[in-house]
């Protein structure tokens, strides 16, 4: 088998149980990137793992409530110890919470939402990118946003806010870590087929959700986790070194 892109790189990848973060495992493990596996599902970590292990490269499963913010240091350790270093950093995982406004939101979906989804991704950033810096020769940071950062309309308000706050810690963290050659992105899916939206019906109601309405998209064709997947592993070779900063619309020509 030839090398691939990434062999000899370490990534993590948060989120990595199910959606976007398995497929992004898979991405990564065919590039030839050894692999953090980390999630709070330990029964969907194990699986990709093997998954990954089955693609004919190194994992490891870290089983990791990323709401816990005293979890986080002792999970870079952890990936630290057992792999080395991490040269590329994930984070896809991510809740949207019950279907809610900016007027009727608890003070409980408030924190989760926030903890998994904006101070999870900053504390791995310090974490990993002093890392990055200290042992010097670069890295890449991909962060998973949303559309519902950008769209003036009905969408989770928390959930659209700690998105959007992605996109500012994208932006600031690209700027402080630019000069040692860590490159910091983001992707921002539109509606995609994934375990956090399959409750909203079958192929039908997808498609009938892109053709109309908020989410409609140019193609009108739902986003699969692959296609993220494959923008994510773009952002994390060398192909796209002079690329940093910036959010990534996957959603279709929903964000434009």
């Amino acid at each position: 088998m030839s090398p691939g892109p990434l062999d000899g790189q370490v990534a993590a990848v948060t989120g990595a149980a199910s959606g976007i973060g398995r497929a992004t495992v898979h991405a990564l493990a065919r590039a030839g990137a050894r692999i953090a596996v980390i999630d709070r599902d330990a029964d969907g970590t194990a699986r990709v793992t093997k998954e990954a292990e089955q693609a004919g490269t190194e994992a490891t499963a870290f089983v990791v409530d990323l709401a816990d913010r005293g979890a986080i240091a002792l999970l870079v350790d952890a990936v630290l110890e057992t792999f080395g270093r991490i040269d590329i950093l994930v984070n896809s995982a991510g809740i949207s919470a019950a279907p809610h406004s900016a007027l009727d939101f608890s003070d409980e979906v408030f924190d989760a939402v926030m903890n998994i989804n904006l101070r999870a991704p900053f504390f791995l950033i310090r974490a990993i990118g002093n890392h990055m810096v200290q042992r010097g020769g670069g890295g890449r940071i991909v962060n998973v946003s949303s559309s519902a950062a950008f769209r003036a309309a009905p969408s989770p308000a928390v959930y659209a806010a700690s998105k959007a706050g992605i996109n500012g810690l994208t932006r600031a963290a690209a700027a402080d870590l630019g000069l040692h050659d860590v490159n910091v992105n983001s992707v921002a899916p539109g509606m995609t087929k994934t375990p956090m939206t399959a409750g909203i019906g079958g192929d039908e109601v997808y498609e009938q959700i892109v053709s109309g309405g908020p989410p409609e998209n140019l193609l009108h064709r739902p986003s699969e986790a692959e296609d993220v997947a494959n923008v994510i592993l773009f952002l994390c070779t060398p192909e796209s070194r002079q690329i940093t900063g910036q959010v990534i619309h996957t959603s279709a020509g929903n964000v434009v």
